[in-house]
Parts: structure tokens; sequence; C-alpha cells
């Protein structure tokens, strides 16, 4: 055997692994919706958590058996719509998630932005700090996957530090005794609160492309995603329970809860910066996993002639050139949010939608090529909750419908 036959694969490891998932999901709900989730579920806010992390659950087996069936895939979720759907279906995919990250991403970032601003005081707009944020992302991956993947796994390390430093600190102090057990009456918020709380959790679909970074994919893929799972709903349980023990839940600002829960404390203003750069920080390691993910996406399909070829560069592996054109969309959804700040909370919405419908097709795809299994049955029991979030988003879901057609228009083009 030769010594290249002999050497151990290369790639990341189940650590590596970890923080690639921790940072594919975290990002500005993780710091965001534990106050929203308390404001709507009083003593029903644990179970909340709970449940919407088992609700997880079913779509991470989906994504995972997405991987097995398609070693070696440069796209396991296209691959595994078109086992189910057919291949126009499946060629739809690559092209809706750049479309839907050039806005999600700005988005998001500008969000994180506007409460380190508002926490520091810095007279900087916003869209402006979240350029730095996502140009530092942009830059990282530009390096090469291995300077992404430190600064994720040093990144992921520092954030989950923080955070259970911050929550330690909220619980040390309470004021009140926190509510888990739910009453009668709070059950009935549990459905709409865990509609809610489930976007925390929104992001796994993205371990589908590092699959290929990963040493041993179809070894480690199942404990790095239950294990990045885990991680996510201890913290969200933890800080849900330390904005609990500071205030009542309906005093508690949904939006700025756990902020104003630092604030109140001895050294507020300092834990309130402290509680912002963290978020600052999730959103730059959101942004790191997804603008490599969504690169090696588009990268594969300009080579197949779903995009432009000019967009695949040299390296399959090193996208260089597809992150470019992300950049590019990030660019202009920063500027449209500066002359129109009033579009964060619909934009948002909006890329919500459009990850609403990514998976609708990829469960209608999962089941028709598996048939009635267990698994099967628990996604397709997800269906009825997904509708009813794109019915409740209103005209917000308009921009899903849109994406789907150009996603349409373009693969039309190609058959």
């Amino acid at each position: 055997m030769t010594r290249s036959a002999l050497a151990p694969p290369t790639g990341l490891g189940r650590a590596g692994g970890v923080a690639a998932g921790f940072a594919s999901v975290v990002g500005a709900g993780l710091l965001g919706l534990p106050a929203a989730v308390l404001h709507e579920t009083g003593s029903a806010a644990v179970l909340t958590w709970l449940v919407a992390a088992v609700l997880c659950v079913p779509m991470i087996v989906l994504f995972r058996d997405t991987v097995l069936r398609t070693p070696g895939s440069s796209d396991p979720l296209r691959d595994a719509v078109r086992a189910g759907l057919g291949r126009r279906w499946g060629d739809r995919i690559p092209l809706m998630f750049p479309m839907v990250v050039m806005i999600g991403l700005p988005t998001n970032a500008v969000v994180a932005a506007s409460n380190l601003a508002a926490a520091t005081g810095l007279a900087v707009p916003p869209t402006v700090l979240a350029a730095l944020l996502l140009g530092l992302a942009v830059a990282t991956n530009l390096a090469g996957a291995a300077a992404g993947a430190r600064v994720q796994q040093w990144g992921a390390i520092a954030l989950v530090a923080v955070l259970t430093a911050v929550l330690v600190w909220l619980l040390s102090q309470p004021v009140r005794p926190a509510e888990v057990v739910p009453t009668v009456p709070a059950l009935g918020a549990v459905p709409a609160g865990v509609l809610l709380a489930f976007w925390a959790f929104v992001g796994f679909e993205n371990l589908t492309f590092l699959a290929r970074d990963l040493s041993h994919p179809r070894r480690d893929f199942t404990a790095v995603s239950l294990i990045s799972l885990g991680l996510l709903v201890t913290l969200a349980i933890g800080l849900t329970l330390a904005i609990a023990v500071r205030s009542a839940p309906v005093a508690v600002d949904p939006v700025t809860g756990l902020v104003d829960a630092a604030r109140g404390l001895p050294g507020g203003p300092v834990g309130a910066v402290v509680v912002a750069l963290a978020g600052a920080g999730g959103i730059l390691l959101n942004a790191l996993a997804w603008v490599r993910g969504v690169g090696l996406v588009l990268d594969s399909a300009a080579r197949e002639g779903l995009a432009p070829a000019w967009i695949a560069g040299p390296d399959a592996r090193q996208p260089r050139r597809a992150i470019g054109v992300l950049a590019g969309g990030f660019a202009v959804t920063l500027v449209v949010l500066q002359v129109f700040p009033g579009l964060v909370v619909d934009a948002l919405a909006a890329a919500s939608a459009v990850f609403v419908v990514i998976y609708l097709i990829c469960i209608v795809a999962y089941a028709r090529s598996t048939g009635p299994r267990p698994w099967t049955l628990a996604n397709l029991a997800l269906v009825p909750i997904m509708l009813v979030a794109l019915w409740q988003s209103g005209l917000r879901s308009a921009y899903a419908l849109v994406v789907l057609f150009v996603a349409s228009l373009l693969t039309r083009r190609r058959h």
C-alpha cells in the first residue's frame, strides 16, 4: 500500500464537528428567544424548550440519513430531494439556500449590531457593525477551511464560557423564585411557544453541507448533531431561568429581556455589554459556518451547470469565488437595510419562511424515498406546524414563493 493509502483521514474530528454544528445554529435566537419564550409561556417555558428540542430530533435523523445515503456527495440535500421528488425539485435546493442566506445573515447581523450599539453607546450605524462582522466571517473563510475551523472551535469555547458565566451570575442573585412547574393555563401557551423556540435551533441542515469537512461523517454526524443540540437547549433553558429569577414573565421584555436582567445587577452596564458582545460573537460563529457551507453548495451548483460556470473555482473544497458572490449579496442587503431600517423584522420573517419551505420539500422527498417508517412519520408530523408558521407569517411568506419561483426558472432553463 502507498503512503497516501495508509495516511489517516484529514478533516474535523468530533470536537471540531460539534463546534461546526454549534456555530451553524447559534445566533441571535439563542440570546433573544429565552426572554420571548418566557414572556409567552410563563411557567411552561422550560417545558416549551424541551418540546422544541424533541421536535428537532426527527429533522436531525432526516439530515443524518441524507448524509449516509449520499456518501461523498458535494450536496447531500440536493441529492436526497432528487431521490424523492426528481431532478427538477432537487436542483432547486442549491439555488434557494444562497438566496435566503444573502438576506438572513446580514439581517441577523444587524440585530446583533443594534444590541451592541445600544449597550455600548457607540454612535455607529448598526449596518456598519454588521458589515464588520460579516466581513470578518468572509475573510476567515477566504483564508481556508482550516482557519475557519480554528476560529469556530475557539469561538464556540469562548461563547459557551461567557454565556455560562452570565447565567451563573444571574442565577446567583435571584429576586424571585423561578417557576418551572407549568400551571394548567400556561400549558395552553406551549404550542405557540414551541413554534417560537423552534427557530433557535434552525441551522442543522448546514451540517449536511459541511459533512465533507468531517473526518468520519458516517460515524460522527449523529453524535455531533445531538451533542450540539444538547448544548444549545441547555444554554437556552439556563438563560431562560436566569431571566425568570430576575423578573416575572409578564414583565419581561420579549426582545431585551436578557440585557435588562444583566443591567439590573451590580455592574449592570458592564453585564449588558458582555451580553451584547456574546450576541455579536454568536452571529460571527453562525456566519462563519453558513458562509462556508453555502459557499460549497453554490460552487457545486456552478460545476453542475445550475449556476454560472465562473463561480466554480479551481478547488471544490475552497469555494472562494462562491464566497465572493455571497459577500456581494450581503452588501446589497446591508445597503437596503441602511436605507429602510424598518424592514429588519420583515426580512427575518421572510428568511424564516424560505427555510420552512425548504424543510417541507426535504420532508416530502424523505417520505417518498423511505416509505412509512417511524422517523418518516415523525417528520411528517412537523408539516402542520410548519404550515401554521407560514400562514402566521402572512405576506412575509411571499419572499419564500419568490425564491422558489426564481429557482424554478433557473432550473427550467437548464433542463
